[in-house]
């Protein structure tokens, strides 16, 4: 059987063998290489990638509490097709979740943050006008993550990561429209100018309004 890397394991990542095979896992998720509605073999993931069928069987109920995976009694593990909820409910969880890390991050902003954070609208300005697609939904990505790093909320932000994989099926859709993208870089461009100004409701609110507004238009052209 072939090894995939994604699934790897690296000397440096021993820190916590359950922790870094659920992360390996719900990365293989992230990106696909494990596909929604397979299934999931716990004894060839553990010969894969090197570790017990404990370590992987914990990694699971770990991926599973977030629905990410669902456990069926009698008939195994499988990826799931979705975050568990509706896919309304889920995306109105994360324009909150979002909303609130771009508040903290107003808060919390010093001026090295702001530079980069301009410096990666930059860069979603380039992408946007120069594909592909999936160089912008990267590069989209990132100004989130940095968004999220800046608030300095783990908590936030470990809840935003369990919806990550529905989010960036989302985040393609949305991407692949010329004309959403680059409605999409105006309101993030909107979502930066309140976090340099420190204007905490302000940053919450249009990050929110961007997300839920960027939902509805990918759903109404995507029944």
């Amino acid at each position: 059987m072939a090894k995939r890397p994604i699934l790897q394991l690296s000397k440096d990542e021993i820190r916590s063998l359950t922790e870094t095979t659920y992360e390996k896992i719900k990365q293989a998720i992230i990106k696909g290489v494990l596909e929604p509605g397979s299934r999931i073999s716990e004894r060839e993931l553990a010969q894969e990638m090197g570790v017990s069928t404990t370590t992987v069987k914990r990694a699971l109920g770990l991926l599973a509490v977030e629905g990410i995976v669902e456990i069926r009694a009698r008939r195994g593990t499988y990826v799931a097709f979705q975050p568990s909820g509706s896919p309304r409910e889920t995306m109105m969880i994360r324009a909150s979740l979002e909303g609130l890390a771009a508040r903290f991050a107003a808060e919390k902003a010093g001026a090295p943050d702001i530079d980069v954070l301009e410096q990666q609208l930059k860069v979603m300005e380039y992408r946007t006008e120069k594909g592909p697609v999936s160089a912008l939904v990267e590069a989209n990505t990132k100004y989130h993550y940095l968004v999220h790093r800046i608030g300095k909320n783990p908590y936030i932000i470990r809840l935003i990561e369990v919806l990550r994989s529905f989010d960036l099926n989302f985040r393609r859709k949305a991407l692949s429209n010329k004309i959403e993208a680059q409605r999409g870089l105006a309101e993030h461009r909107s979502v930066f100018e309140a976090i340099r100004l420190h204007d905490g409701e302000l940053a919450e609110q249009r990050m929110r309004a961007h997300i839920l507004r960027s939902y509805e238009q990918v759903t109404t052209e995507n029944p």
